[in-house]
């Protein structure tokens, strides 16, 4: 593995649950992707003015260590496979003190002209630069709890309605949220779904319950991104969601983040998530009548 990343767990990235917010895990990964694309020689791929560029379309992550306000992380990595026009990305964050894993982050991702998304083939002096920058994945990466990835074509929001997903977010693509080239930047792959996701009661009555004991949240445990397209400044955005699957101590849960203005999907979300009481740091199974409200958020056979 080599060393990509190093930095810390900054106050201001924590959300509620008191540890490093899941759209923070993908902006760290993010620098450590831009590092390895320099050091393939690729340079200034994400600068202003570049004509090509690296962009994910699709991440696995698995949320293993909690990182608390301040704690020091690093990511190291490199690439497991590379195709013609596309690559692999393993990346393993670790807390600096011990080497014990935060999190695993695998990335496929394109080579793409910015301004347009064209994919087209990387040149010889990458090949020559990522076969020396090549790794095994960490054993940890393996997906656990998602089902074996197979994209879902159907997603619109048509066909939202008719299964009668819970609208969970809305909102607007921001110049605070894009890239250099005007897209949006990918760690609002989940940031946006993470800000969305307190509205999303129906899924989480266990958190609504704990008035008068211990405070609860929910928290991720691993997700699936697959992206469609990526919004550009000024594109609005809407959430929809709603359950898959779970027992007492889990919920799988499935977003579509679609375009208002078209139905058209943006990117999807697949997720394991579980309550955790905050005080304890544990995570709380649901109990039968908490799970009774849970399985009315359940819709057959969705997926991302």
């Amino acid at each position: 593995m080599h060393e990509l990343w190093r930095g810390n767990a900054n106050a201001w990235e924590c959300d509620e649950m008191g540890h490093l917010n899941v759209k923070a895990y993908l902006g760290k990964g993010m620098q450590a992707i831009a590092r390895l694309t320099e050091q393939s020689g690729l340079v200034r791929a994400f600068s202003p003015g570049a004509t090509a560029t690296i962009r994910p379309v699709e991440w696995h992550v698995r949320f293993l260590g909690e990182a608390r306000p301040g704690a020091p992380l690093y990511i190291e990595g490199g690439y497991s496979r590379v195709g013609a026009s596309d690559a692999d990305i393993a990346l393993s964050m670790r807390h600096s003190g011990d080497g014990r894993l935060a999190a695993t982050l695998t990335a496929r991702v394109e080579h793409v002209v910015p301004d347009t998304g064209r994919v087209f083939d990387w040149p010889s002096r990458f090949r020559g630069e990522a076969a020396r920058l090549e790794v095994e994945p960490a054993p940890e990466s393996t997906p656990r709890g998602l089902p074996p990835a197979d994209w879902n074509e159907l997603v619109s929001l048509k066909r939202a309605e008719a299964l009668r997903l819970f609208p969970i977010g809305l909102g607007r693509i921001g110049i605070e949220d894009s890239d250099v080239f005007g897209a949006m930047r990918p760690e609002f792959l989940i940031g946006k779904v993470s800000d969305s996701v307190a509205n999303f009661v129906q899924a989480f009555p266990d958190r609504r319950m704990s008035e008068g004991g211990d405070p609860k949240g929910g928290a991720l445990l691993e997700c699936r991104i697959r992206v469609r397209r990526y919004p550009r400044t000024g594109d609005g955005y809407m959430v929809r969601s709603a359950l898959s699957g779970g027992t007492d101590k889990v919920r799988q849960l499935v977003h579509w983040v679609l375009d208002p203005l078209t139905g058209r999907p943006w990117w999807t979300v697949e997720g394991i998530a579980a309550t955790l009481n905050l005080r304890t740091r544990r995570i709380e199974a649901a109990t039968p009548a908490e799970l009774e409200d849970i399985a009315k958020a359940v819709r057959g056979g969705l997926k991302g």
